[in-house]
């Protein structure tokens, strides 16, 4: 047990660097004029008092929401992919909890990082007094898939106030996305989405979250259902007609092919893909590896399957290439 939890620490490493806490609340009206860059310490680690302007339309961010205070080998691999591939641009990672000694431990890994911030988030805080707040304080007293619900929370709340790309956790950079604009899937998943701070549609996705009545039988209601709803309405998207290019033009934003960052159907991982073995990467759908923007791993059906490393497994030989220090502590299983 204390082997694997070194191991989990190491792959840890390099994500763990500066440390960043909201202590006051986060007012709809003014959350960028609040904003420091005042550094302090505590308990020996430093850290950032606000993001600052670390966080812009030019950021990739991930969510950790689950608050365990860590992330496994697999998250780590897609935040340490996106640091290097989006190098020089920011790239955070958001955590509702984490390991104070982790961070102190391994503070020296991040200078091969020097893009990449971890920021600490109190939910609580964060929507305190926001429009949010409401909505909030009913999926924490009644939410079943809280972690899922909070996630989806904070990622629109700073998609609206700061921009960005938002990658779920089970998603590997393939290609560095600078030159892509605000955009939405053809499949309408809120796990992967770029806006500009206020862009008027997820301006709407957040006051129609605001204001909307708590489901907590409905997994998706605060993700995918609102976002296919705010469309439709907005950019007069037809589904059934795939009129994408026509709806973008209606949202200022681009519809990019599911492909780009889905190239393997949910199907293909339920059905075996993934323990699959390949002589090497090249070998793995060379239309995907040469075309898509990343790959999204599924993680619902596929993190109780074992990676076992030199056995050739897609995810294995991806973080050999594509996060070379968080594969370089891997154990044999993973």
């Amino acid at each position: 047990m204390a082997c694997r939890t070194r191991n989990v620490f190491i792959a840890l490493a390099f994500i763990c660097g500066i440390y960043v806490i909201a202590k006051q609340p986060i007012m709809d009206y003014d959350v960028l004029n609040r904003i420091r860059n005042t550094i302090r310490n505590e308990d020996g680690i430093e850290i950032l008092y606000k993001v600052g302007g670390w966080h812009n339309f030019n950021t990739t961010f991930f969510i950790e929401s689950s608050g365990i205070g860590y992330l496994n080998d697999r998250y780590a691999c897609s935040v340490e992919a996106a640091a290097r591939l989006q190098h020089p641009l920011p790239v955070i990672l958001y955590m509702t909890g984490i390991r104070k000694e982790a961070i102190a431990r391994y503070n020296p890994w991040t200078k091969n990082f020097t893009n990449l911030k971890l920021v600490k988030v109190d939910p609580g805080i964060l929507f305190k007094n926001t429009s949010f707040e409401r909505l909030y304080l009913d999926v924490k007293g009644q939410a079943t898939d809280l972690t899922e619900h909070i996630s989806d929370m904070m990622r629109v709340f700073l998609l609206k106030h700061y921009g960005g790309l938002y990658l779920d956790t089970d998603t590997v950079l393939l290609k560095n996305t600078s030159s892509l604009g605000s955009f939405l899937l053809y499949k309408l998943v809120n796990g992967i989405m770029k806006f500009e701070s206020n862009h008027f549609l997820v301006n709407e996705i957040y006051h129609t979250l605001a204001q909307k009545k708590y489901n907590n039988r409905s997994w998706d209601g605060l993700g995918f259902l609102t976002i296919l709803d705010i469309t439709k309405k907005y950019c007069k998207l037809s589904l059934q007609k795939g009129n994408f290019d026509e709806a973008g033009k209606n949202c200022n934003l681009t519809f990019l092919r599911t492909e780009t960052f889905l190239p393997i159907k949910w199907e293909e991982w339920r059905d075996g893909l993934f323990i699959q073995s390949f002589k090497k990467l090249e070998d793995f759908r060379p239309d995907v590896m040469k075309n898509a923007y990343g790959i999204h791993f599924n993680n619902h059906l596929t993190s109780n399957i074992p990676i076992v490393r030199k056995k050739g497994q897609i995810h294995e030989m991806i973080a050999e290439q594509y996060c070379p220090l968080v594969y370089s502590t891997l154990p044999k299983f993973y």
